[in-house]
Formats: C-alpha cells, sequence, structure tokens
C-alpha cells in the first residue's frame, strides 16, 4: 500500500510539472505570435520607421509643389480658351506655350516624386519585418496621389493643337475673304486675269483650312466648319467659272456668260451675311477639344487635392506606444 501511495504522489507531481512547463510554453508562444510590421511588435520596426520618415515628409512637401503647378496649369488652360474667344492670337500662342513648358515640368517632378517614394529604407521583399503598416500606408497613398497628373501633358497637347489649329483656321478664312474680294473687284474693273489670280490665292488658302480642319476633326465636332468652308469654295467656284467665261468671250455677254452670272448669284446668296458663323465655329471648338482639356486638368487637379487629404488623415508614422529604444517610453513586452 505504501509502495502505490507513493506512485500515485510521484504521477501527481510530474503531472503538476507538465502542466507549468505547458503554462509556460503557452505565455511564449502568444509572445512570439507578434509579428514585425503590426502594432503588437512597434519596437521592432520603429528604426525602418525612423529611416522612411524624412523621405515621406519630404515628399509630401513635394506634394503641395506639384498640386500648386497642376493649378497654375489649370489656370493657362481657362487662359487659352478666353484668348481663343477673342482672337488673340499672339497671346493664344504665348499661353500654349507657357503651358507645354509646365505641363513637361509637372510630368518630370511627378516621376522625381515617385522615385523617391519607391527608393524610400526598408523597402523591398522584407518590407513587412522592417517597417509599419502606417508607413506602408502613406507611402502607398503618396503613389497613388501622383497617379491623378497621369495625361496632363497628353491633354495639353491636345489643347495646344486644338487651339494652334483653331487660330490658324480663323487666319486663313479672314485672308481668303480678303482675297476673293480682292477678285470681285478686279472682275468689276475687267480685269477677269487678275481676277482668276486672285482666287488661285483663295483656294490655296481654302486647302490650308480644310487641312487644319482635318486636325480638329480628330478632337471637336466640324460640321459647322465644314459647312462654312464648303459655302465658300462653291462661291470661289461660281466666281471662277464667271470670269472664266468672261475671258473666253473676250468680255461680250453670251449664253455661257449670262449662266455664270446666273450661277453667281445663287452662290453669293449662300453667303453667311456677317462673319458669325466664325463665333459659332470657335465656340465648337471651345466646347470640344480646349473644354475637354481644361476639365481633364481640373479633375487631376482635384484629385490631387483629395489624395493629399488622405496622406494628412494618415498621420504621421511614428509607432505608437513607444519611443527611441532607451527613450522615456519603452514597450513593454508581454508577460508569459
Amino acid at each position: 500500500m505504501k509502495g502505490q501511495a507513493g506512485h500515485v504522489v510521484l504521477a501527481v507531481a510530474w503531472i503538476a510539472i507538465v502542466a507549468v512547463l505547458a503554462l509556460g510554453a503557452a505565455g511564449i508562444v502568444a509572445t512570439m505570435a507578434h509579428q514585425p510590421g503590426t502594432a503588437a511588435r512597434p519596437e521592432l520596426t520603429y528604426a525602418g520607421d525612423a529611416a522612411a520618415e524624412p523621405g515621406l515628409e519630404s515628399a509630401r512637401k513635394e506634394l503641395d509643389t506639384l498640386s500648386g503647378q497642376v493649378a497654375q496649369l489649370s489656370d493657362l488652360g481657362r487662359t487659352a480658351l478666353a484668348n481663343l474667344s477673342a482672337g488673340n492670337s499672339d497671346e493664344l500662342d504665348a499661353t500654349v506655350t507657357e503651358g507645354q513648358d509646365l505641363a513637361s515640368t509637372i510630368e518630370q517632378h511627378a516621376t522625381a516624386i515617385r522615385q523617391q517614394l519607391e527608393t524610400l529604407p526598408g523597402l523591398g521583399p522584407d518590407q513587412e519585418l522592417t517597417l509599419s503598416p502606417g508607413v506602408r500606408h502613406r507611402q502607398q497613398l503618396s503613389l497613388q496621389a501622383l497617379d491623378a497628373t497621369n495625361g496632363l501633358s497628353a491633354a495639353w497637347s491636345r489643347l495646344a493643337v486644338s487651339s494652334a489649329a483653331a487660330s490658324r483656321i480663323t487666319t486663313l478664312l479672314t485672308q481668303h475673304d480678303t482675297s476673293t474680294a480682292d477678285a470681285a473687284a478686279a472682275g468689276r474693273r475687267e480685269k477677269y486675269a487678275d481676277a482668276l489670280a486672285k482666287l488661285d490665292e483663295s483656294d490655296r488658302l481654302m486647302a490650308q483650312s480644310r487641312a487644319f480642319k482635318d486636325t480638329l476633326a480628330n478632337t471637336v465636332d466640324v460640321s459647322t466648319l465644314t459647312d462654312w468652308l464648303d459655302v465658300n469654295s462653291a462661291y470661289d467656284a461660281a466666281l471662277r467659272h464667271l470670269y472664266q467665261a468672261l475671258v473666253d468671250s473676250k468680255g461680250k455677254v453670251t449664253s455661257a456668260v449670262r449662266a455664270a452670272f446666273d450661277a453667281e448669284g445663287k452662290a453669293r446668296k449662300q453667303l453667311p451675311a456677317d462673319s458669325k458663323g466664325l463665333v459659332i465655329i470657335l465656340a465648337e471648338i471651345g466646347r470640344g477639344g480646349l473644354n475637354q482639356a481644361v476639365i481633364t486638368i481640373e479633375q487631376a487637379r482635384g484629385d490631387l487635392d483629395s489624395a493629399i487629404g488622405m496622406i494628412d488623415a494618415a498621420g504621421p508614422a511614428s509607432p505608437t506606444g513607444s519611443e527611441a529604444p532607451g527613450g522615456s517610453e519603452t514597450p513593454t513586452a508581454p508577460a508569459p
């Protein structure tokens, strides 16, 4: 009996020892379960966060500068529209050139910021072991903010092409009207050869206008412009036919001359009474390619500012509840 009682006591003692060991092991496992890169182990990513923070702060300041540049580009776009509507060709060309330079600067600036963010200390395949979630989140938000500037250079290029083509067409049509008027004046003086030469100039100007119209067709509705060109071309052709008939008849009024004269009168009635058609054309261009480019730039400006707001809302990336090792506060490891 004494021997059996001893065995029982020994067994109970071993069970107690095993239980204590098991509880201690569970505490160790629980402690080790807190992985780096989480709020549970901020002390393990403190050094990485501290190294990455200056780069994040610098990129944040550069984003403010980038936002200001995008806002300036938006202002230039609206100025280009105003200059086009007012017919200020020189001011329009200067604005477009300034915008092209600024759009290129924005693209280069965004590339530099992106490179800075993608080369922060601690990034790489093991970044979850070296950087806290807060730092990695702010880095991703900053990269997403840069995405707002994608396409700005292309948008300004469309604006530049549309504005340049519209400005050039306006100039060409003005020159065309002058040339055709000079042809009519020469015809009234019975200088038919001179009139035909002036109409050759009108045809050349009209061909150039149609080439620019085809360029605009890629971005805007050019139906009104096409109608304007067609009507003026038809009158040029009728006037040419009349003067050629007079040349052939040596100035005599023949049946061919009378038919040509009637055709010229009908074509003249189809001409616009004034230059309001040009105003409509410019309005179409403004509502089309130019306005769309300005809208794209303004949208990018809003997206960038919104993304910057999200970065600020995320706050600094200092580890929660900890300071530098040896500081006034140190994280306390969970007890086993």
